[in-house]
């Protein structure tokens, strides 16, 4: 490849780069105003408990886990559809295999929103789940965003993220 064909790649990429459009806080608070809003799993941080479950710690100490593409939580007004991955201490286990993670869809729910310092907190209570007991979002005005699942057959989970329209 000569220097212009190169210089031409970097300019065209550089180019691309500017013009990707960024979630602006206003862009985010209409998202969780409209109550319509996907938050994408980025990371998981399990409940670490050294008693039962010491693998989950890394040599460093870090309990934190990247993950690919493809966990969410979707909200809408009227529902809120999960598939998240879960990993920690089940107390019942699922028959089926296939029924693994945190999956559910729920059209009864309860939706608070309140602000804390910048961040605006949400908790949804499903009342139509039987093993979901509540999901806590907490999303900063840059569109990060951490959830945490608490369960009633399952250890607690938290995840980092961020909300996408």
């Amino acid at each position: 490849m000569n220097r212009t064909s190169l210089f031409l790649f970097l300019a065209i990429m550089l180019a691309g780069c500017a013009s990707s459009k960024n979630t602006t806080g206003a862009d985010v608070e209409n998202m969780l105003n409209e109550q319509r809003y996907t938050f994408v799993a980025r990371t998981v941080i399990p409940t670490e408990d050294s008693r039962y479950n010491p693998r989950f710690m890394f040599p460093n100490g870090n309990n934190l886990y990247q993950l690919t593409s493809g966990y969410d939580l979707k909200v809408t007004r009227d529902s809120v559809t999960a598939w998240l991955p879960f990993f920690g201490r089940a107390y019942t286990a699922p028959l089926d295999p296939t029924k693994g993670g945190i999956k559910f869809t729920s059209t009864d729910f309860d939706y608070k929103k309140s602000m804390r310092k910048k961040n605006t907190e949400i908790t949804i209570t499903p009342k139509d789940v039987q093993d979901i007991r509540s999901v806590f979002i907490s999303v900063s005005p840059g569109g990060y965003a951490y959830v945490q699942v608490l369960s009633l057959n399952r250890t607690p989970i938290s995840f980092n993220g961020i909300i996408e329209p």
